[in-house]
């Protein structure tokens, strides 16, 4: 992102960690950024490190001058590592000698394709000397000797030393709490910082941290590679990774795409507070405010996870075409939900095909969203979008009255399978009810008889009041059901309720609805 490429324009200066044979290297006092420099072709090499061998490497890197046109002799302490990476001082300097001993025996397999279309790969031997105290030593002067003096290989040179172009530059605080897999991923992300996603095929990533043999499955190797990385980047480093999408070749997944952005940093600085009106020469008639259709409840600070979501659907529009700096767009989405955006999106859109911006698209597009611009046709969309959830409500509440009336047909049924006799009960308490009773006169005069049970099945009006006095006299059995309809239905239902509320008048309400559900 702009603000990170900022960063390695402004800051990189030699740094030092870690004492060395030669003066220390000035610190940026103002911002504590210690860079490490490699060649990208370095960071996709195949090669496989520990712990202890990365932290030495590490180290070295960091002592490496911007202006250095050869390798130095690099003292690395054993102290100074201890506090760089916040290890506990009871460790041995044996941890720092093995790592050593064994870094001399590794190498950096850095591939590359002839003009024939072959693929060959160079092997580069990364240390040329280590001189360490030896095992055994005791005594008041063991401390003062608990460093290793390391010489590079000048083979590798090319990799490290007066770098111009293809290569990745990152703070070192923003790793020190990586383990091997979470700094080798870092890594490859870093590079494609400004662009926010990238593609890498899963084997491709196995040659390069040797694990083909160890994860053989891609279950496991996405299991205790992949996510325990993607956890480690998103918490302790400086960039957020929002998706990892698995992308198949048939059944098999032969690639992953990651896509990220850069955190918010509390150091840089904000957008100029200034008046954006000479950039705004129109305002559309209208604002969201006129339609504006009230929530139940609204969280100004969305949460990380909604953030990154919000980014990464609107980075493309927002930051790459109208010139918002992720900074910027990052601090307006704890204030702006997703269709605020959307229609600060298309009133730009149109202004800017319409040459009405005639200064910052990117200070349009912020005023826009303050101010809730708006225009005909994202009024007319608007119209459109209530009308559809207002059929959509309608359709849900007529499917929640046809839900509660099979669940107490069902219901009646069962009753009446196990108990026949309630139902001539029920008839019989229906002549306490004068309506009932003159429309069961009504029907005997035409009929000129009695009504039997079917007869009261058959008149929807009988067959209602049946079943509501079935309800009463078996209570307890209708209780739960009451209770289950209530449970699935109600939050729904609130739903619905308050959007008809806001959208249309109390007696407009009354006309449409009436009677058309009962809770």
């Amino acid at each position: 992102m702009v603000q990170y490429c900022l960063f390695y324009t402004l800051f990189h200066f030699p740094h030092s960690l870690i004492l060395t044979s030669m003066p220390k290297a000035r610190r940026n006092k103002n911002k504590g950024i210690t860079l490490i420099k490699k060649a990208n072709n370095l960071i996709e090499s195949r090669y496989k490190f520990n712990q202890w061998e990365t932290r030495i490497f590490t180290s070295i890197l960091v002592n490496i001058k911007r202006e250095d046109t050869d390798f130095r002799t690099y003292r690395i302490w054993y102290k100074d590592i201890i506090k760089m990476y916040g290890l506990k001082s009871g460790d041995s300097y044996r941890l720092l000698r093995e790592a050593a001993q064994s870094l001399m025996k590794k190498s950096f397999f850095i591939a590359y394709e002839t003009a024939e279309g072959i693929s060959r790969e160079t092997q580069y031997h990364i240390l040329r000397k280590i001189d360490y105290m030896q095992d055994g030593q005791y005594g008041d002067k063991v401390e003062n000797n608990e460093y290793i003096d390391i010489e590079f290989e000048k083979e590798m040179k090319p990799w490290l030393l007066e770098l111009k172009k293809n290569f990745t530059t990152y703070d070192i605080k923003d790793i020190v709490k990586l383990a091997v897999y979470p700094l080798r991923v870092y890594e490859l992300l870093k590079q494609y910082q400004s662009i926010g996603r990238r593609k890498l095929g899963v084997e491709e990533i196995k040659v390069m941290f040797e694990v083909t043999e160890q994860y053989k499955m891609f279950g496991d190797f996405f299991r205790w590679v992949i996510k325990p990385s993607v956890r480690d980047i998103n918490k302790y480093t400086d960039i957020t990774v929002t998706e990892v999408n698995k992308i198949k070749t048939g059944r098999k997944v032969t690639a992953l795409e990651f896509i990220f952005h850069g955190k918010m940093n509390a150091n840089l600085k904000e957008f100029p507070k200034g008046d954006l009106s000479p950039l705004l020469p129109i305002r559309f008639k209208g604002s969201d405010s006129d339609h504006k259709i009230p929530t139940l409840s609204l969280s100004i600070d969305l949460e990380e996870n909604e953030k990154d979501r919000l980014f990464k659907e609107f980075h493309k529009d927002v930051v790459l075409r109208f010139g918002v700096t992720p900074t910027v767009f990052l601090q307006l989405l704890n204030t702006f939900n997703r269709g605020q955006i959307q229609q600060a999106i298309e009133v730009t859109n149109r202004a800017k095909f319409n040459q009405q911006i005639k200064s910052s698209i990117a200070g349009f597009f912020i005023h826009a969203l303050k101010g809730g611009y708006t225009d005909e046709k994202v009024e007319a969309k608007k119209r459109k979008n209530r009308a559809e959830e207002l059929k959509q409500y309608k359709e849900e509440l007529k499917r929640l009255e046809e839900q509660k009336l099979k669940s107490i047909t069902e219901k009646i049924k069962e009753v009446t399978a196990y108990n026949p006799e309630v139902t001539v009960k029920a008839i019989e308490q229906l002549t306490g009810d004068v309506e009932i009773k003159k429309r069961v006169a009504y029907k005997e005069s035409q009929m000129k008889r009695a009504l039997t049970v079917e007869d009261y099945r058959k008149d929807n009006i009988l067959r209602d009041a049946v079943i509501k006095q079935i309800i009463l006299l078996e209570e307890m059995t209708f209780r739960v059901l009451k209770r289950l309809v209530r449970k699935l239905t109600l939050r729904n239902f609130y739903n619905i309720i308050h959007f008809l509320l806001i959208t249309y008048s109390p007696a407009r309400f009354n006309y449409i609805f009436y009677g058309k559900y009962i809770c």
